[in-house]
């Protein structure tokens, strides 16, 4: 996948890391296809993807000779693939199993296993007043995690600027090598086109659209980089790691500073036309006053001291009042949780999905745990009275870490379809991320 709007697909290297979550399919002219062919390089492409993924599977390690008959491969085959993989990092001989008390006929042979920090991911997760970066190995475990405050008014080149910082930080931190960074995808606020390589339209943010940060973050990692809209990523997050495991077919829907869902049909990211699927923040919900589409704030005027900080729930105001039965308080997070269920019960109808997920910053900490369960009914028991089939509708399992989450899983994605297909191409070149001067910071 090309990763700048200058690059075209006719140029684009072959070695670009494909994003199967979310790119366009390949157009196909029906009976005009060429008939597959295949070089020896394809050939041993294939081979070292059906042995690296032998090793991945096996339990215990393999040996080569599991290798052999697992693959069907011959040995001499077996064996000089093994030493390719070994040699580009990302597999090694695992320790020698200690057999005291045993008596051995002569040397144990090798056994192998996979290197998950052979490379990583990054996710990013850009909101108005922060910005936040995970690295990942290749089995999607959190290596580090850095997280960076910014103003709300801040322009989209310092916003840009910030996520390159706390990215840097971040392997800074693990003390990766960053030329073993191999994709990273960058969460956003926003509309996303279809290839995930542009911000169109991002309201509450200035100058983010213009910033170009999948150009910015690529050129500073050395890496195909992705962006993609916060909800959609919290919904993959959520499937991968959180409630969302056992539905094909589910909807999550992302509340804070704005209203948006993510959704997964098939088992898949749902992404529309011109990947604006899931954007209910345009809709006109029932019963609102305002000239703006959208859900009206939670907090009605005069309810907080400070209406803001309460919107944003840091533990203050209504959140807080309805986690400890205020019944003012009570009543205007159920009041939100009908409106919200009777805005989106069209989408509900027309997707039929099996699950409902409800993901949200207002209610940070387990002890408002109560008023988001108290939304979670509202919006339920509303619901009931409006769609033919009930879905289940749960709270999310990974609260603020969902677009996170979700930011590594879209990024590893691509990893994973290139180590399913041509394991030895993976770069292994230095990145042009540096410390901007010797013991110094990122830039």
């Amino acid at each position: 996948m090309a990763t700048s709007r200058d690059r075209s697909p006719a140029t684009a290297p072959a070695a670009q890391a494909r994003w199967p979550l979310g790119g366009l399919p390949e157009p196909h002219s029906p009976g005009r296809e060429l008939p597959a062919v295949v070089g020896v390089a394809d050939l041993r492409a294939t081979n070292a993807a059906a042995i690296l993924a032998a090793v991945r599977s096996a339990d215990p390690h393999p040996r080569l000779s599991t290798l052999a008959a697992a693959t069907k491969l011959s040995r001499p085959t077996v064996e000089a693939i093994v030493e390719e993989l070994t040699d580009c990092g990302l597999i090694e001989v695992a320790p020698a199993v200690s057999a005291r008390g045993q008596r051995s006929p002569g040397r144990p042979a090798r056994r192998f296993r996979f290197r998950p920090h052979a490379g990583f991911v990054v996710g990013v997760d850009v909101r108005a007043r922060s910005v936040s970066a995970c690295l990942a190995d290749l089995d999607g475990r959190t290596v580090a995690v850095e997280r960076k405050a910014v103003r709300a008014d801040l322009g989209g080149a310092a916003r840009a600027r910030a996520v390159t910082a706390v990215v840097g930080r971040a392997i800074e931190r693990a003390g990766a090598d960053a030329r073993r960074v191999w994709a990273a995808t960058v969460g956003t606020p926003g509309l996303v086109d279809r290839s995930n390589t542009r911000i169109r339209q991002a309201d509450n943010l200035k100058g983010w659209a213009e910033a170009d940060i999948v150009t910015v973050l690529r050129d500073a990692l050395g890496c195909p980089v992705a962006v993609e809209n916060d909800a959609n990523l919290a919904a993959l997050g959520e499937q991968w790691r959180g409630v969302g495991g056992a539905a094909d077919e589910m909807i999550f829907v992302l509340l804070g500073d704005r209203l948006g869902a993510g959704v997964i049909t098939g088992g898949r990211l749902l992404r529309g036309h011109r990947g604006a699927a899931g954007e209910i923040g345009f809709i006109r919900f029932p019963g609102s006053t305002s000239a703006q589409p959208g859900l009206e704030p939670l907090v009605p005027d005069g309810t907080a001291s400070d209406p803001a900080e309460a919107v944003r729930g840091t533990g203050t105001g209504i959140v807080r009042g309805a986690a400890s039965g205020d019944p003012e308080a009570v009543a205007a997070i159920t009041s939100y949780g009908r409106r919200l269920a009777a805005g989106i019960a069209p989408v509900l109808l027309a997707l039929d999905p099996a699950l409902v997920v409800l993901g949200t910053s207002l209610f940070p900490v387990p002890g408002l745990r109560p008023a988001a369960e108290l939304l979670l009914s509202a919006a339920e028991e509303e619901a009931g009275s409006l769609l033919v089939d009930l879905p289940q509708w749960r709270l999310s399992a990974l609260g603020d870490e969902a677009v996170i989450t979700g930011a590594v899983r879209f990024a590893l994605s691509s990893v994973e379809e290139v180590l399913r297909t041509r394991p030895t191409s993976l770069p292994v070149e230095r990145s042009p991320l540096q410390p901007t001067e010797p013991g110094g910071g990122w830039a």
